[in-house]
């Protein structure tokens, strides 16, 4: 959609195919199709978002249990052409909408969403060269592809025997609200991944009792001082005063650490468990420590877990925590193969969520595309799969630290075509010698429904420098 076109909030056209034919159709409002919006606005590209909620934010829009956060520093998280400025170095989820929200205004992407637009399949005319997307509310067709849908689907519900048998709430962190307290009710939260260490803390100081109780431990940093460094204010301020170069090295600092973190992590195990045992200390007894917080896996094969201020509620008897499988639940608790039982009046599931890279029927040729074992270059195109671009981001860091570069090779694509008079790219599919980078259960679980990506070092602060400059013979293409 042209940015003089004027059009209200919500309502950008979609209809039957011949409607209008749009450079670029972007599936998903959240952080990848609004970073990818922003792009193409600039570009002055014709281009549609379809989203099927009815907000922008993706994720970030439907976590709303307590504690709910990013991760990563919000200035290094936030796109770089709209960097956050805050006092905090990490962001609750309901402020990182809000800067999601921000952004969509700013660069006025709302009058080229559509809402409740249910993407269903999204099938490449060969004739016509262009793709015909089919939504719950009409069919769009465009040039190029991009699909921002996100990689987490419907929630993990593990087997755990007798949970019908209970009697209290159960609620997963899906439909967990974080306005909702729970100061008469003993609560336990079952699991041990990112979603369970945020949570514990953050809904133990709203509960009677808190309770995590976790089939395995996971490696865990917390912090209790939130609030960003001089460096950082200092670059902020000169930011807000027009010079904006000393964020983008700080951006780019800070993406180096965490490599190098990654890197070092990899390679020197032994030393980061010490690193880990030392952390924990204060609070507890060894033998609490090897029980509750020593994996048995290295540091990094899965993603260390954030927390803030775990340590402190621990210490003062706010959370406690129990490591093993659950044996079975009864009408008031839970007990676990040890025998230990547990009382209980609300299970919180932070079980996390099934992986599902792509959530439509992608067709090309009339045949269905299953991208299990697929080759992935450079984590933006699927091999076979034209004029497509699915843009991932890194696993260990920032998601747009690889999702902003690329973005940028897929519109320095569209316009070497535009400029030579190409309708059709492609990259071949090839044989990708492929393992995940990390090893969760989310991941292990959906192995055989993975890409094999290729192309970069799976570094963003690398494959910014080496990854993604655009070589046309690396790719197909058809006039």
């Amino acid at each position: 959609m042209s940015s003089g076109e004027t059009v209200m909030p919500n309502q950008a056209r979609i209809g039957e195919c011949g409607d209008e034919l749009y450079d670029v159709v972007v599936v998903g409002a959240g952080v990848t199709g609004i970073g990818a919006a922003c792009v193409l606005r600039e570009r002055r590209m014709r281009f549609i978002i379809l989203e099927g909620s009815d907000d922008v934010g993706g994720i970030w829009s439907t976590n709303r249990w307590h504690g709910a956060r990013c991760d990563s520093d919000f200035i290094k998280y936030s796109y770089s052409f709209a960097p956050a400025l805050t006092a905090q170095c990490h962001q609750d989820a309901a402020r990182v909408h809000a800067y999601l929200q921000d952004v969509a205004r700013q660069f006025d992407l709302l009058p080229c969403i559509r809402f409740k637009a249910n993407v269903i399949r999204a099938a490449f005319d060969e004739t016509e060269v262009c793709w015909v997307v089919t939504t719950d509310q009409g069919s769009v067709k465009a040039r190029f592809l991009i699909n921002g849908n996100g990689y987490f689907a419907e929630p993990h519900l593990p087997e755990l025997p007798g949970i019908h048998e209970f009697q209290g709430q159960v609620l997963h962190t899906l439909n967990l609200d974080d306005g909702v307290e729970f100061r008469t009710s003993r609560v336990v939260v079952v699991g041990s991944g990112s979603t369970a260490i945020c949570c514990a803390p953050a809904l133990g100081d709203v509960a009677k009792t808190l309770t995590l109780v976790q089939r395995s431990p996971s490696y865990i940093f917390d912090i209790e001082n939130d609030e960003i460094g001089w460096v950082t204010r200092l670059c902020q301020d000169l930011y807000s005063r027009g010079v904006r170069w000393p964020v983008a090295m700080l951006r780019y600092y800070l993406q180096c650490k965490d490599d190098a973190i990654f890197v070092l992590f990899r390679r020197f195990p032994r030393f980061w468990r010490n690193y880990f045992a030392k952390i924990w200390a204060p609070c507890m007894s060894t033998r609490e420590f090897q029980r509750n917080f020593s994996p048995v896996y290295s540091p990094w094969e899965q993603r260390p877990t954030f927390s803030m201020g775990l340590r402190q509620r621990i210490a003062d008897g706010r959370v406690s925590v129990h490591t093993g499988e659950i044996s079975h639940f009864d009408d008031t608790s839970l007990t676990l193969t040890d025998g230990t039982r547990i009382p209980c009046d609300v299970c919180v599931l932070a079980t996390g969520y099934e992986l599902n890279l792509l959530k439509f029927d992608l067709l090309v040729a009339d045949k269905r595309v299953e991208i299990g074992g697929l080759s992935f270059f450079k984590r933006l195109m699927l091999g076979g799969v034209p004029n497509y671009f699915q843009p991932f981001g890194t696993v260990h860091s920032a998601w747009t630290q690889s999702l902003e570069p690329g973005v940028a090779l897929a519109v320095k694509i569209m316009s070497y075509m535009d400029k030579h008079g190409y309708r059709k790219v492609c990259i071949d599919p090839v044989d990708v010698d492929w393992k995940p980078g990390i090893t969760p259960n989310y991941i292990m679980r959906a192995i055989s429904r993975l890409p094999h990506s290729y192309g970069t070092f799976e570094l963003p602060s690398l494959d910014r420098l080496f990854s993604y400059h655009f070589k046309p013979g690396a790719y197909t293409f058809e006039a």
